[in-house]
């Protein structure tokens, strides 16, 4: 009997299981391995009882974007797949959680221009710097390093200045990443615009229309519509998606993994094992893989898609793969629930914290939950969240008790910062140890050397799919399950070596244009 394993449960594995599941014969044994004790990964959604009633605290992602990139569509089509859309709460792309984003700088909320109308009432004072920003890089002379990676801090200050980091794209970066530009890849993150750096005859802007032309050429006859049949079935949610700008669940997040892990467990060919944390692999005796979990339990299988985060596969795998030493940022998640609504000073999705105000606020950003999402809300209250950490989580936790540090930073932040004063109606720390990992400086290069090291591990038997590689955000996981499936693994020869890494099509998008 032919079979497959996907070593772990967070939103990556599961997808790949659910692609896997709607390809292979029920013959195929699809087995799930997961070493905590439940499935989801960084998504999860704690339900908190209130004496006002019961509330939503998100510990990892909250929302997903709409929108027809090949990411978004992917995870809008599963839902639809899932049979989710009576769950789906969506957010107008006229609401003020849409329009309404803010960088905390000089003490106050900097709206961000939203459109290029919303540019007629000025600019705010955090953004005032892009004018000589763009002034800048008109009239600075072409001064490209010779090496092919840079820094996304030193990027922006050669081209733009330290300033259009300082206090717009390191609170960007604090929001995505929670982590430092100074440590960012630039040819990874900032890819189009590192790109035109190089095929600009000054700079970075006049260069862009050139890679405009590149990147059409290349997506030439993609389409990224979702297919008309598919709309036809359910017209209303998708017509609802048109209007959106983002969507999440009425029970929040981890209503999405739990109907994956739901749908395939109704399969008698689908295991999902949790609790199973692996600490061996090696090729058997027949040529097949095998992997050992704690406990001494070998599951045998003909190929193995390896989703786990890279820190976890350095005890598995040694220090001589590539991405062995990738660094993690670790965050803190602080859900604050206040008695009453509409406590926070605006209407909007929340702000964002940039390295110039760091003096003055020791948060990531903070995230309005009751105006981005105030579906979720089923009682008189005001939710949210404050992001901690990050660069900074080793200055601002020094003690051992992390959680208790954490709620009197977020308590204090609230304050001073939104003027929601008073005991907070329930407050709930989750401390996210090593969760996003950091695409450091020179991160293309090494996803180059992972690629090649990956298809001669397990005899050819093992592939890679995750946040390390295609990018962290729910959506371009669910899309890299998707396209691994689809477009790189040949199910027909299961039974045979693939020598696939997985990351191909991710390679392939940083290649330079002839």
């Amino acid at each position: 009997m032919a079979a497959i394993t996907v070593l772990g449960g967070g939103i990556s594995g599961l997808s790949t299981a659910w692609y896997l599941a709607q390809k292979v014969p029920s013959s195929v044994s699809i087995k799930v391995v997961e070493a905590s004790s439940r499935v989801g990964g960084w998504i999860r959604t704690d339900r908190r009882s209130t004496p006002l009633g019961e509330i939503v605290a998100e510990a990892g992602p909250r929302t997903l974007r709409t929108g027809k990139s090949p990411d978004a569509l992917s995870v809008l089509e599963l839902l639809d797949d899932l049979d989710l859309r009576s769950h789906v709460i969506m957010s107008s792309a006229q609401s003020p959680a849409a329009l309404n984003r803010f960088i905390y700088y000089d003490g106050t909320l900097n709206r961000m221009p939203s459109s290029l109308s919303s540019l007629a009432s000025g600019l705010p004072a955090a953004a005032t710097c892009l004018v000589s920003g763009v002034w800048h890089d008109f009239t600075r002379k072409s001064n490209t390093p010779v090496d092919s990676d840079e820094s996304v801090r030193a990027f922006i200050e050669r081209r733009f200045g330290a300033k259009v980091d300082d206090n717009l794209a390191s609170a960007v970066m604090h929001g995505i990443y929670a982590a430092d530009t100074k440590d960012l890849s630039a040819r990874a993150l900032l890819y189009p615009f590192w790109l035109a750096d190089r095929m600009g005859s000054r700079g970075v802007i006049s260069g862009l229309r050139k890679v405009a032309r590149v990147s059409r050429a290349r997506h030439a006859g993609q389409s990224v519509e979702t297919g008309g049949e598919r709309r036809a079935r359910n017209p209303e949610f998708w017509a609802s998606v048109e209007g959106a700008s983002m969507y999440s669940f009425k029970g929040g997040m981890q209503t999405l993994p739990n109907e994956l892990a739901k749908k395939l467990g109704e399969r008698p060919n689908v295991e999902i094992a949790t609790g199973q944390k692996v600490v061996a692999a090696r090729v058997g005796a027949t040529g097949r893989a095998q992997i050992e979990v704690h406990g001494g339990r070998v599951i045998e299988s003909d190929h193995v898609v390896n989703t786990l985060p890279l820190h976890s596969m350095h005890g598995v795998f040694g220090s001589d793969m590539p991405m062995s030493h990738t660094p993690y940022s670790s965050v803190v998640v602080v859900n604050l629930t206040y008695k009453g609504k509409g406590r926070t000073p605006v209407d909007g999705f929340g702000y964002l914290v940039p390295r110039a105000s760091q003096h003055e606020s020791r948060a990531l950003g903070v995230v309005f939950d009751s105006c981005a999402l105030p579906e979720q809300d089923t009682c008189d209250v005001t939710r949210v969240t404050v992001m901690l950490g990050g660069p900074r989580f080793k200055e601002l936790f020094a003690s051992k008790d992390v959680e208790a540090e954490a709620k009197l930073l977020a308590l204090d932040t609230v304050q001073r910062e939104l003027g929601i004063r008073g005991d907070a109606l329930d407050t709930h720390v989750t401390v996210g140890m090593r969760c996003i990992p950091t695409y450091t400086t020179g991160y293309v290069d090494r996803l180059q050397q992972m690629h090649e090291w990956t298809k001669r591990q397990l005899n050819g038997r093992m592939s890679l799919v995750g946040a390390a590689y295609g990018g962290p955000a729910v959506p371009q996981c669910v899309n890299h399950a998707r396209i691994h499936v689809h477009n790189h693994l040949n199910l027909d020869t299961l039974t045979e070596p693939q020598c696939v890494s997985g990351l191909e099509e991710i390679i392939k998008a940083f290649d330079l244009p002839a």
